[in-house]
């Protein structure tokens, strides 16, 4: 029963993971677009933030909080291989989701205190934004790979 629970906040945390990094990125990129009103990209901005701070980031703690539970229940599992590749991928994850959070931050600060003005940091800031989440998307494919065809062998 512990297991089951311990996969079901595995599988959640993931998923929620996944749904919370593709919406930001989604809002991020489209408060580029030139056809909306200031308001509108700024409330998409910090939209992004909101998400980065207080979905994505627990999600990916509660995943591996609860990977740490499996490896508790059963440390032999630190035996096999592609687990450790898993594992460097989700801490890379942690890593990146905490610059792109810190880096939307800094997007809705410069927005609100200099406005326009400071439309070419945000822009150099939004492409850096979609550079992290490009890695990050890469190395989702791999945690994917990893635990299905290489697992599985």
């Amino acid at each position: 029963m512990f297991t089951s629970a311990l996969l079901f906040v595995h599988l959640v945390s993931f998923a929620a993971y996944l749904g919370a990094g593709f919406a930001q990125l989604q809002l991020m990129k489209r408060s580029g677009a030139s056809d909306i009103p200031p308001e509108v990209r700024a409330d998409r901005e910090s939209l992004a933030a909101a998400i980065v701070t207080k979905i994505e980031l627990p999600a990916i703690m509660g995943a591996i909080a609860s990977g740490v539970g499996f490896i508790a229940q059963n440390p032999a599992l630190m035996k096999l291989g592609w687990l450790h590749g898993k594992l460097l991928c989700v801490l890379l994850l942690l890593v990146l989701s905490h610059l792109e959070m810190f880096n939307a931050r800094k997007i809705v600060k410069a927005r609100a205190a200099r406005g326009d003005a400071a439309a070419e940091e945000i822009d150099a800031r939004k492409k850096r934004h979609a550079l992290l989440g490009g890695i990050g998307s890469l190395l989702v494919l791999v945690i994917l790979v990893l635990v299905t065809f290489v697992r599985l062998g």
